[in-house]
């Protein structure tokens, strides 16, 4: 049984015809509502798909890792902007996969916890982003993190504000790979964007360059301890995660940094070079390090 039936006419109208889909779910992970808009790009119909876990709407290659990173979200939901250029896969109703934008605002009616999904499908023309997103982690991938980072550079020049990238690489992930095999170093590398996720504020870029290997492009960082703690407290992170599907994980991250008070006097592929570079030089230095500079 569909959980609104709002009663007014002009009201359910309007949110069915929203150019947005929406779906609501509880933290079970079930499906309460699903607007016109969705139900039109997934070929289900409410009866359809009430009740059923948001797990039918992966694609089955994704389905497991999916519902351990769904697990985690959902035991302490926070909302999540649209506009950080993940992009994710969904499947429709006939088995076709189609990529969505999705954001995430946890929401409460009747003293009920539910997470509303605002989904809008790449193709839509009332946003214009490049299909470029890692299938994995669902995060930029190398071009469109440069697209996207360019935007930010751009505005960081405009408004006089620092310029901050950070490289990071997985401390021991190969012997993740080697020991449990390639399935559960996916599950880690899903875990490792979902953390990245959670840490970075609503004008940071994510992405993975590949294997693991993730770039940060911060902005307006205002001073050396603030960006110190940043990437101090992606190491914490990172490093917390010590389990995936009762396997015991021990990773670490290295990274360089790179940032600059004056944007407008070096290039995007300088400083990632530059924090690649910095990057090893970390490594080197053992687990869990931070070497940054002022370019």
């Amino acid at each position: 049984m569909a959980l609104f039936n709002p009663g007014d006419d002009a009201f359910e109208q309007l949110v069915n015809e929203m150019p947005v889909g929406l779906l609501l779910v509880d933290l079970q992970g079930n499906i309460v509502f699903i607007n016109g808009k969705l139900q039109g790009l997934l070929g289900y119909s409410q009866e359809e798909i009430i009740g059923k876990t948001v797990n039918i709407l992966v694609p089955e290659r994704y389905r497991e890792a999916h519902g351990d990173m769904l697990s985690s979200y959902l035991k302490a939901p926070t909302s999540r902007a649209m506009d950080q250029g993940r992009v994710l896969l969904a499947v429709n109703k006939k088995g076709h996969e189609i990529q969505f934008k999705i954001g995430l605002t946890p929401v409460s009616f009747a003293e009920q916890a539910y997470v509303l999904a605002s989904m809008i499908e790449v193709s839509n023309k009332i946003i214009k982003i490049a299909a470029n997103n890692d299938p994995l982690t669902g995060l930029p991938n190398r071009d469109f993190f440069y697209e996207l980072s360019e935007n930010i550079r751009s505005e960081a020049i405009r408004n006089g504000v620092r310029l901050t990238l950070l490289f990071i690489d997985l401390d021991d992930f190969k012997a993740v790979n080697d020991q449990y095999g390639h399935y559960i170093g996916d599950l880690v590398l899903c875990q490792v964007a979902d953390c990245l996720n959670h840490s970075v504020r609503k004008n940071d870029i994510i992405g993975r360059l590949g294997g693991d290997e993730f770039v940060l492009c911060l902005y307006g960082v205002p001073n050396d301890q603030a960006l110190n703690g940043i990437a101090k407290g992606l190491i914490d992170k990172i490093s917390a995660i010590n389990t995936v599907q009762e396997n015991p994980i021990n990773i670490s991250a290295s990274i360089g940094v790179a940032c600059t008070n004056n944007p407008r006097n070096i290039v995007l592929t300088d400083m990632i070079k530059l924090a690649d570079k910095l990057m090893y030089q970390a490594k080197d230095r053992g687990k869990g390090k931070v070497i940054w500079i002022e370019c």
